[in-house]
C-alpha cells in the first residue's frame, strides 16, 4: 500500500536510499518520527538491534493511518533543508511576523511540495521589533501539536541584517540599517532560537558582533558586504563560518582588488550559499564556485520570497514592495529581491550547471546545511534521525516529502 498525503509512514521499502554519499538497496523502518532501523537482506541495523514498539500513551501507529511507502525505482534521501527563505505562498515573513502569529506556520506548510523539510524562517532589515516578533514566534511554535497538516520544521531564525553594508543593500531598506545594540544580541542568545544571522565583516563593531554570536553557538554569515580578504579573515578568525548568496549583493571580483569573492573562493574553511536558478548568478559562474567549494562547502538555498508556489503579481520584502513577472522577484526599480526558486529545482540546476553529480547535488541541501547548524539528527539518512525524507526520481524530480514520518507531499 502507498502512503497518501497526511499519512504516518511506518516502512519505506524498495528505493535506493542515498547513505553517506552513497546508495544502498535497502528499507527503512519509522517509529515515533524517527528512523527505527535500516534494513538491507533481511537484516536490521538499529542501536539496539531490534525494532522500537510504541510505549505506553504513544498512538498505535497502525490504528492511526501507518502504512507502506512504496519507493520502487526512486531515490531515499535525507529531507532538503533551506537556511534562507523568506516567504512562500503569498506571506512574507518579515512584513507580516510582527502582526500574524500564523504566518511562519503558512510558509511551512508550502515548503513540503518543494521537498523541504525544515528551513530557517529569514527575516531581512526591519525594524528591532520584527526580530522581537519572530523570536517571539518561534518560541511558541510547537511543533508536536500540528496534526492537521504537514509542515517544514522551522530549525530557528535567520536574520540577514540589520548590520550591512549601505553599500550593498541589494533589496534592503537602507533605513533600517544599524548595528544590534548589545541587550539585542543578549536577547538572541537567550532565545535560543536564532540559528544565523548575516553581517557584513568589514562595518564598525561587525567582529565583534561575530565573535559574541559564535561564542554562543549561533553561525554567522558574511553577506550584504565588500569585505577584502584581511576582513574576511579577521570575521574567519572570530567565528564566521557561512557567505550569504555568494556573488549576489556584495563587491564584484577583481584580480587586484578580489573582495569578498575572491576571499571566499580562495579559502577552505567556510561555506558559501548559492541561489541556483541561473538568474542571480549565471551559470559559468555556478561552475566556477562549485569547483572552488565542492559539495561539503556548497549550500544551496531558494533565498524564496513571498511569490513561491504563486502566480505573478505584487508582494512585500520586508518593508519594501516587489513584483514577481517573468524577470523574477524585482522591486518596482528592478533589483533582485529574493527568488520563487524552488529548492528541488536548484538541486535539478546544479547538476546541469555544474555538471556534479545528482548525489553530489543533494548534500548541499542535506548533510552541508545540517552540518553548518551542527545538527546531528538531521540532513542524514541514519538511525535515530528524525524521519525527514526527501523521495526523487534518478532525475532528481520530486516524488514525495516526508517530515517526522509523516507525508507532507506527493507527486
Amino acid at each position: 500500500m502507498t502512503a497518501p498525503i497526511g499519512a504516518t509512514v511506518h516502512r519505506i521499502v524498495g528505493g535506493s536510499v542515498l547513505i553517506d554519499g552513497a546508495l544502498h538497496r535497502t528499507d527503512l523502518l519509522i517509529d515515533r518520527g524517527r528512523i527505527a532501523a535500516v534494513e538491507s537482506a533481511g537484516t536490521a541495523d538499529t542501536d539496539a538491534g531490534h525494532v522500537p514498539t510504541p510505549g505506553p500513551g504513544t498512538p498505535d501507529e497502525a490504528a492511526s493511518g501507518a502504512t507502506v511507502f512504496d519507493a520502487t525505482g526512486s531515490i531515499v534521501a535525507a529531507g532538503f533543508i533551506d537556511l534562507q527563505c523568506n516567504g512562500a505562498g503569498g506571506t512574507d515573513l518579515t512584513a507580516e511576523v510582527a502582526d500574524d502569529d500564523g504566518a511562519v506556520e503558512r510558509v511551512a506548510r508550502v515548503l513540503p511540495r518543494y521537498g523541504v523539510t525544515a528551513f530557517l524562517p529569514t527575516v531581512v532589515t526591519a525594524p528591532r521589533r520584527v526580530r522581537d516578533a519572530a523570536i517571539a514566534a518561534l518560541c511558541e511554535h510547537d511543533e508536536p501539536t500540528r496534526r492537521d497538516a504537514v509542515g517544514a520544521t522551522p530549525l530557528g531564525l535567520h536574520f540577514e541584517g540589520p548590520l550591512l553594508s549601505p553599500g550593498h543593500l541589494g533589496a534592503h531598506d537602507g533605513a533600517h540599517i544599524t548595528a544590534p545594540t548589545s541587550d539585542e544580541i543578549a536577547a538572541w542568545i537567550d532565545s535560543n532560537v536564532v540559528s544565523l544571522v548575516t553581517v557584513a565583516p568589514e562595518v564598525d563593531g561587525a567582529v565583534d558582533v561575530i565573535r559574541q554570536l559564535a561564542a554562543a553557538g549561533i553561525a554567522v554569515s558574511a553577506g550584504h558586504t565588500a569585505m577584502s580578504p584581511a576582513a574576511f579573515a579577521s570575521a574567519r578568525d572570530a567565528g564566521l563560518s557561512y557567505v550569504t548568496h555568494l556573488y549576489n549583493a556584495m563587491a564584484p571580483f577583481n584580480h587586484r582588488r578580489p573582495g569578498p569573492i575572491g576571499a571566499v573562493l580562495a579559502d577552505d574553511r567556510v561555506t558559501a550559499g548559492l541561489i541556483c536558478d541561473g538568474l542571480h548568478a549565471d551559470p559559468a559562474a555556478i561552475r566556477m564556485a562549485w569547483r572552488a567549494l565542492g559539495p561539503h562547502r556548497t549550500s544551496l538555498v531558494s533565498d524564496a520570497a513571498a511569490p513561491l508556489g504563486g502566480p505573478f503579481g505584487r508582494f512585500h520584502l520586508g518593508t519594501l514592495e516587489v513584483v514577481y513577472d517573468e524577470t523574477g522577484v524585482r522591486t518596482v526599480d528592478g533589483v533582485l529581491a529574493g527568488s520563487a526558486l524552488e529548492l528541488d529545482r536548484a538541486v535539478r540546476n546544479l547538476v546541469e550547471f555544474a555538471g556534479c553529480s545528482l548525489t553530489e547535488a543533494i548534500a548541499t541541501v542535506t548533510s552541508t546545511p545540517a552540518d553548518l547548524l551542527g545538527l546531528v539528527d538531521r540532513g542524514r539518512v541514519a538511525v535515530g534521525n528524525h524521519a525527514d525524507l526527501t523521495i526523487v526520481d534518478h532525475e532528481g524530480r520530486l516524488e514525495a516529502t516526508i517530515i517526522g514520518g509523516r507525508v507532507g507531499w506527493r507527486s
